[in-house]
């Protein structure tokens, strides 16, 4: 069984690999690792964040806008989550 810094280590893995891959432009390498970070983490609002900014990548503004009200939902408290998400809303919007 994975520990829970098992489970940080795998999804910093997952978002790098995803980052390297929507750099390359390979957008389904970069979804494919961002939700199996996700499904690690669900309720992390920064890979729903990811998530959105794959989207926009890949020119669907709508899902982009989908995912930061996910990743709204999922800040809590968070501030620096929150305005993130506004961010990518209101790029997403301008789409």
């Amino acid at each position: 069984m994975e520990t829970r810094s098992g489970s940080a280590e795998a999804v910093q893995e997952l978002v790098a690999s995803s980052r390297t891959s929507r750099a390359r432009g390979d957008y389904a390498h970069a979804l494919a690792d961002i939700e199996r970070a996700i499904r690690i983490e669900p309720r992390n609002p920064y890979l729903w964040l990811e998530l959105g900014e794959i989207h926009l990548s890949r020119d669907d503004p709508q899902q982009a806008a989908a995912m930061a009200r996910k990743a709204m939902s999922v800040s809590g408290a968070d501030g620096a989550a929150k305005a993130a998400a506004e961010e990518l809303l209101q790029r997403a919007s301008r789409h």
